[in-house]
């Protein structure tokens, strides 16, 4: 095996301290002293694992070789030297987790576990860096050799980490009336566990019973239905031998977890049309209602001039036609259903939920700005334009600090996240000292707001 040697660029030295004071790894705290052995009086050979591959996979249970003593003759003859092994995700060993190194061997079981903590559960190969930390101990004394920060043969070393056997595979289709590979991040199945699949659903196919299952990317071609997986019933898991069925045309979405086998099913379109009678009935015309999430959809829609006794309108997912539209029958939203009446006519917020068929809306009055300098009781209110579509003020932070906006000076409406995307109920957005002029736009979605610093 060839020998590989560490010359350093400068003479980097150490010195020898007394061993009473431990630090948390158990390693002697150092007190310089002057310095008396160079820190390349020790050559180390990297074993034939540290230099291609070291697999945890098959050495469960077992000590791995990473490294042996070519050359110490640059010590004192007295001295003994003590390795340990840093392993971290970034090459400048930040966070490093070092473990003991027992006649050059470390432990497998060990090291599985600072692979799982750096690169969660995987079972490809991964790249952590790693380097030897020498100690030269004479009697009680030890010190480090080449000082703090120095490790030698530090590279990045490949790692096969030991396979969990999670049931769960990489690669899955949508199966039934339709067959298409569902999307998967460029992640391993161990850490994202979702697979996702939108699809469009026609109204003959809707009317005749659109089928669905997931089908492992294993059997994909030759499965049969007891190899698929489909809703269980109770709306929110999975179960081998089941299918789904759609009578409802539209675009969907499938989200599955096939590790946990749940899965959620929803609308997927990116906005929903308010046509009614405060825009002739007319799609592209009508305000738009946005989604973060499509299931929720939220936002501001006109159904007539301040004053007129009452409006109407409806949601509709199709721009060109009234295939997918929602009513309202009884409180609860409905394809195809009854006018969605608002007393008086106006501007009003509208909130709905496709998956649970519900609809919230509030007649819009007032904007304000809640939440600064810590204040969540009083509003600073905001001057709207004629068409109430952008509203306008200043406001003053008297330190760092958060703000949400909020609808008619109560919680039934907020919204937060951040200025370039505001969502209903979003997180707290922060903001520095400074007096600024805020600028909420709601001309088109996804909503935003300006600061300009006065």
């Amino acid at each position: 095996m060839k020998k590989y040697s560490i010359f350093l660029m400068a003479a980097l030295a150490f010195g020898f301290t007394a061993c009473d004071d431990k630090s948390d790894l158990g390693i002697a705290q150092e007190n310089p002293q002057e310095p008396i052995v160079e820190a390349n009086g020790l050559t180390l050979t990297p074993s034939e694992a540290y230099s291609s591959t070291i697999d945890l996979e098959n050495t469960v249970g077992k000590q791995i070789s990473v490294v042996s003593i070519a050359d110490a003759s640059g010590l004192p003859e007295n001295a003994s030297v003590s390795l340990q092994l840093a392993i971290s995700k970034d090459e400048n060993m930040a966070d490093a987790i070092v473990l003991p190194l027992e006649n050059g061997a470390v432990s497998s079981d060990d090291m599985e576990k600072a692979i799982v903590k750096f690169y969660n559960i995987t079972p490809e190969v991964v790249k952590p860096w790693m380097g030897i930390i020498a100690y030269a101990n004479i009697g009680s004394q030890q010190s480090r050799l080449g000082g703090e920060g120095f490790y030698y043969l530090k590279q990045q070393v490949n790692v096969l980490p030991v396979d969990a056997k999670l049931d769960i595979e990489n690669t899955y289709f949508l199966g039934g009336t339709l067959s298409q590979k569902m999307e998967h991040s460029d992640l391993h199945a161990y850490v994202d566990n979702n697979f996702i699949a939108i699809f469009e659903v026609t109204a003959a196919e809707a009317s005749a019973g659109f089928k669905w299952s997931i089908v492992p990317g294993s059997v994909e071609g030759n499965a049969t239905p007891a190899q698929c997986f489909g809703p269980s019933g109770d709306g929110t898991t999975l179960a081998l031998g089941a299918e789904g069925t759609i009578t409802a045309p539209g675009r969907y979405r499938l989200v599955a977890n096939m590790l946990e086998k749940t899965y959620t099913l929803s609308f997927a379109y990116e906005v929903l049309y308010t046509p009614g009678s405060g825009n002739g009935w007319s799609q592209a015309n009508s305000m738009q209602l946005y989604t973060d999430d499509y299931a929720t959809y939220f936002g501001f829609t006109r159904t007539g001039e301040n004053g007129v006794a009452s409006g109407e309108f409806k949601l509709c997912a199709t721009l060109d036609n009234w295939d997918v539209n929602w009513g309202l029958n009884n409180g609860v939203l409905t394809p195809n259903g009854d006018n969605i009446v608002t007393a008086p006519a106006g501007m009003w917020w509208v909130k709905a939920n496709l998956n649970g068929l519900s609809l919230q809306t509030l007649l819009l009055e007032k904007i304000g700005v809640i939440g600064l300098n810590g204040d969540w009781n009083n509003d600073i209110y905001l001057t709207p334009s004629a068409d109430m579509l952008t509203w306008t003020g200043i406001i003053t932070a008297e330190g760092d600090t958060e703000f949400k906006f909020r609808l008619n000076g109560g919680w039934d409406a907020d919204l937060g996240g951040s200025v370039e995307k505001l969502v209903a109920s979003g997180s707290n957005m922060p903001i520095s000292a400074g007096t600024y002029e805020v600028t909420l736009d709601l001309t088109k979605v996804p909503y935003t707001c300006t600061l300009t610093a006065k």
